[in-house]
């Protein structure tokens, strides 16, 4: 079974959808009805999760059965906040790091014991690495990640269980409406990388899907960004 947190956004209903294809899924969220509606479409379990209000991940595993063996977690809860950090207020600040940072320990605090032979997989931003103005908050949560991802997969590395990351620049989707409202903003947008596009999930699904298969056995404790050469690259 593959668990998929954040399953209704964009990019997680695009996983969800794939995954279903060929496996048995387990869904998880923040918004019920929604959970709901894809668990119906894909014949799958689901359960909602309040990050504000959450169990011991001890318990919180046990929403799904112990004598199912999970192959795979994907992480897709998260969150954007551009605003310079004079303008953040504490508020806004902790909402980042608990939709972000505090989600992904949480889900691998939970299951981590039960995925042995697996694969967890995360998402960081290209401001997880590179300083962009007004991403102080979203760049702390998601450098988080990165830094977190790399010592669960030492702590799991018994196991077998791999720990990896995925930073993607500014994509397509629900999140990214505000920041991407105007032709203007696109074209803004998209060259800022050195290959001028804004992702989509195709960009990312292919990479999802190598590193839950068997052909990325032996990569564990990497952070791949997956953003047109933004973090790296600077062309002439």
């Amino acid at each position: 079974m593959y668990i998929i947190a954040g399953s209704t956004g964009t990019l997680g209903s695009a996983i969800t959808e794939e995954l279903s294809k060929t496996e048995d899924i387990f869904i998880i969220g923040r918004d019920e009805d929604k959970l709901k509606a894809q668990a119906n479409k894909y014949n799958c379990n689901y359960q909602v999760l309040d990050l504000l209000s959450t169990p011991e991940p001890r318990e919180y595993s046990k929403v799904i059965d112990s004598d199912v063996e999970i192959k795979g977690l994907v992480n897709c809860i998260g969150s954007i906040l551009i605003k310079p950090l004079h303008g953040t207020s504490l508020e806004e600040f902790n909402d980042v790091i608990t939709t972000n940072l505090f989600s992904s320990y949480f889900l691998l605090a939970s299951f981590a014991r039960r995925m042995k032979d697996g694969s967890a997989i995360f998402f960081s931003s290209v401001a997880g690495s590179k300083g962009l103005s007004n991403h102080e908050a979203i760049s702390a949560a998601k450098a988080g990640i990165e830094g977190f991802a790399r010592s669960a997969a030492a702590t799991y590395a018994k196991d077998n269980l791999r720990v990896n990351v995925i930073a993607p620049s500014i994509m397509d989707s629900n999140m990214s409406q505000k920041i991407l409202s105007s032709d203007t903003a696109r074209e803004v947008s998209k060259n800022m990388h050195p290959i001028s596009k804004i992702g989509d999930t195709d960009d990312i699904l292919p990479v999802i899907k190598w590193l839950l298969s068997p052909d990325a056995k032996w990569v564990t404790g990497q952070t791949i960004h997956v953003d047109g050469g933004l973090s790296t690259v600077k062309p002439r």
